[in-house]
């Protein structure tokens, strides 16, 4: 088999070593994301012993179809390092796009695994915005010393001494909790809807990923005041949603619950706890800021943007324009800009 793609992929997954996959690629995570009309798949090349995969979800659009990696990070993995490989397999891809009427692609990389590298000389890459990694290879003392700055180290003290415990909820017995704190905190943040998730979503989540996840939340006198969504997997652990009450922000439960949190990926294999980044680009972001001072890694989280037919991607775009004149300016660097 060279390319094509498959509903079904996780047993893929077992060509790869654990440092070259991570839970963003099971099909448990990108079927998170499914809709009526967004459905998951996941492009397979294989030729001898290289592999590579990319899951997305896939859109119609006018008799035509377009792609975006999930929410999170994604974009092509490879189980082997071969320049010649990794540029035979992506270009297979983007040809079976064009040949099955795709228009264009969104992709998230993936920092950690710096994909996004590996994949320039084929996919135009534009780098965005630094991430921020703790190395929890690192004895929890070390952890502490090296990673943890230490203007943090007196600010989760504060939170200590302060009476707040953290808690992690394995059951996910405080869901109900978090989403309110999250869509809370979403609400203060003025966030685009496309960081709202419906109820469903958080079911489905528990379902399929239990077994690679927990709930961390911080209590301060049995009042869950934050808590936030974790996911790992054999390698990789990751800060993936977050929420807390804004009238206890000086008691700093964010910091207790980070390091927590770190400490607890680290029992359960994790070796690199990535925080992600800020809310946007710009490197003075207050919120890349905090995640600065729990880890002295940085990474480069970039984008895919790669148009198959610019005839038809113009014609839809163009269509767009006329029914949406007030939403251009504001869309107008968007890739598939006609979603919205």
């Amino acid at each position: 088999m060279l390319g094509c793609i498959v509903t079904e992929w996780n047993k893929y997954l077992d060509k790869f070593s654990s440092i070259q996959k991570d839970i963003y690629y099971k099909e448990e995570y990108v079927k998170l994301y499914e809709t009526e009309i967004d459905k998951a798949f996941c492009f397979v090349y294989e030729k001898d012993e290289f592999v590579m995969l990319m899951p997305f979800l896939r859109r119609e659009i006018d008799g035509f179809y377009d792609f975006e990696t999930p929410y999170g990070y994604g974009g092509p993995i490879f189980n082997d390092d071969c320049k010649i490989s990794i540029e035979n397999a992506l270009t297979s891809m983007c040809e079976y796009f064009r040949a099955h009427r795709y228009i264009a692609g969104f992709v998230r990389f993936h920092p950690l695994l710096r994909n996004a590298c590996k994949s320039r000389d084929v996919i135009p890459v534009i780098d965005d915005r630094q991430t921020i990694v703790m190395n929890t290879s690192l004895s929890v003392d070390e952890l502490w010393q090296i990673d943890i700055s230490t203007k943090n180290r007196s600010t989760i003290r504060k939170a200590q001494k302060a009476g707040l415990i953290f808690e992690v909820d394995q059951q996910f017995k405080y869901l109900r909790n978090f989403i309110e704190l999250y869509n809370k905190t979403m609400q203060r943040l003025s966030a685009d809807e496309f960081y709202y998730f419906p109820d469903e979503y958080y079911k489905k989540f528990v379902a399929l990923l239990a077994d690679n996840s927990f709930l961390g939340v911080v209590k301060y006198n049995d009042e869950v005041i934050a808590a936030a969504i974790f996911m790992y997997s054999s390698y990789y652990g990751h800060y993936h949603l977050s929420g807390s009450d804004k009238q206890f922000q000086n008691l700093c439960p964010n910091n207790l619950l980070l390091f927590e949190a770190a400490k607890e990926l680290k029992k359960r294999g994790s070796e690199k706890f990535h925080l992600g980044g800020g809310s946007d680009s710009n490197p003075t972001n207050s919120l890349l800021e905090f995640k600065s001072r729990f880890g002295r890694e940085h990474c480069q989280f970039s984008i895919g943007k790669l148009i198959f037919n610019e005839e038809a991607y113009r014609e839809i775009c163009h269509s767009w324009e006329l029914k949406n004149p007030e939403k251009v300016e504001l869309y107008k660097y968007f890739l598939l800009k006609y979603r919205y």
